[in-house]
């Protein structure tokens, strides 16, 4: 019987869903065991799961959905004013390299690596409010500031001195008028 590329991935479709179906019941359940309550997506290509937690636990996290037969492709993590991550991992069957990030990206999001956002935006910093990343080549970090001059001479430091990043680079800014001032949305982009 001569099988047909629709022939193959009907079959592949077939068997295959099954299999991710369970892998996502069993990542929720590992990942509501650690951090509680797991808001999950089912995207046409890919998976999300959203939570919060410590940003210690990050790589935990990521490691539990890069399992079972999904990978990890994004991840973004916001500060909380109650000084928790605000997480969302995207993962699909694709493979991919991230996983050899997981360790790196963990240790630049913690706290004192970078300036997270607590509160209201001080003077004499720029803070993070989310960083974000494919696992690719490069990183984004978002954030507000006060002084545009800041990102250069206290944020830009602050991610060399990481040792994890470099060529930090000033994407965009846009100002708002705030009770706080006027402040800066910024982008930078930075390579691993």
């Amino acid at each position: 019987m001569k099988r047909t590329p629709a022939y193959l991935l009907a079959i592949a479709i077939v068997v295959l869903t099954p299999m991710i179906t369970c892998a996502n019941e069993v990542i929720l359940a590992n990942l509501s065991d650690k951090f509680g309550q797991i808001s999950h997506r089912n995207l046409e290509s890919s998976h999300e799961f959203v939570f919060s937690g410590e940003f210690t636990d990050i790589e935990h996290a990521l490691n539990l959905v890069n399992s079972n037969d999904l990978f990890v492709q994004s991840v973004s993590v916001s500060a909380r004013d109650d000084g928790k991550a605000a997480i969302v991992i995207k993962a699909s069957s694709a493979r991919n390299q991230a996983s050899k990030r997981f360790a790196t990206f963990s240790n630049i999001i913690k706290p004192g690596m970078i300036s997270w956002k607590k509160g209201e935006v001080p003077e004499n910093m720029a803070v993070v409010t989310t960083i974000e990343t494919d696992f690719a080549n490069s990183i984004t970090l978002h954030g507000l500031t006060l002084k545009s001059s800041l990102i250069f001479s206290h944020l830009f430091p602050m991610i060399e001195r990481s040792g994890e990043l470099r060529d930090p680079f000033f994407s965009r800014g846009t100002y708002s008028d705030t009770g706080s001032g006027r402040v800066m949305d910024f982008t930078v982009l930075c390579q691993w």
